[in-house]
């Protein structure tokens, strides 16, 4: 049975292409003529590494059939790569807004509060954060990967698939930022373990953009027998774009000790 190649490093416009071509077990020459464009436009775009016209693209996504969010993938992967702002200046900023005391006093209520980097690098969390994700300190603060710990493992209920919505997004992330040392640091990172190698060479192509989260994330708590279910609302920080403010919400006497 033909397979398709996998889909290993950074996000890449070039990669994505011939993974959907070989996707469909087609040649270079038959996936040009079914899609409407010349031959030596698609060797040059995929040999010679060029950028694709509107009118190209626009061809390639309507016959790779993409959903609405890849074709926003791979239009992300033909724009420049963007920069990271470093963690210290973004910690700073939050500093000069003064949001601890904002984070204090969700603690106060028993609300998990915390903000992230596009990386999902925590910037700055309550006590509350850290009771529920122990061992953050020594992932580096990274939920990306403190979600392949042990510690995690234990805590997260269905912890397969939050790995693997965790990843969904990261290369939605990486695509924008893909250049980036800071991004490039953490992708090579996280491919020393297996758990992750896994999950993402085994989604090719699956992209999400923003947090939706229909259903809670179910937590194990010691001394109960019930997962704890965390509603997470996830929103852009106002003042910064590259910072994401996350709320959990849950039954708060199942929680507060």
């Amino acid at each position: 049975m033909f397979n398709p190649p996998l889909l290993p490093g950074m996000p890449d416009f070039h990669d994505a292409v011939e993974y959907l071509r070989h996707n469909r077990n087609l040649s270079r020459e038959s996936t040009a003529q079914k899609a409407g464009i010349s031959s030596s436009r698609l060797n040059k775009l995929i040999l010679q590494r060029k950028i694709p016209g509107p009118t190209v693209f626009d061809k390639l996504v309507r016959f790779f059939d993409l959903t609405p969010t890849q074709a926003r993938h791979l239009q992300d992967l033909l724009q420049p790569s963007g920069r990271l702002q470093s963690i210290d200046e973004l910690r700073r900023r939050l500093t000069n807004h003064g949001l601890q005391a904002h984070l204090d006093h969700l603690a106060q209520h028993e609300i998990l509060g915390a903000y992230l980097d596009p990386l999902q690098t925590v910037l700055d969390g309550n006590e509350v954060l850290h009771r529920m994700m122990p061992g953050l300190d020594k992932a580096n603060h990274n939920v990306m990967r403190w979600i392949l710990t042990p510690a995690a493992r234990d805590r997260v209920y269905g912890w397969h698939g939050e790995l693997l919505d965790l990843v969904r997004n990261l290369r939605t992330v990486l695509a924008r930022y893909r250049d980036d040392p800071r991004a490039q640091e953490l992708f090579h990172t996280l491919r020393k373990d297996i758990a992750f190698r896994t999950a993402w060479d085994g989604t090719p192509m699956q992209v999400t953009y923003d947090w939706p989260r229909t259903t809670p994330m179910r937590l194990r708590i010691p001394g109960t027998r019930q997962p704890l279910a965390l509603n997470l609302e996830i929103n852009e920080y106002g003042a910064c774009s590259e910072v994401l403010v996350v709320h959990g919400l849950y039954n708060t006497p199942a929680i507060a000790c």
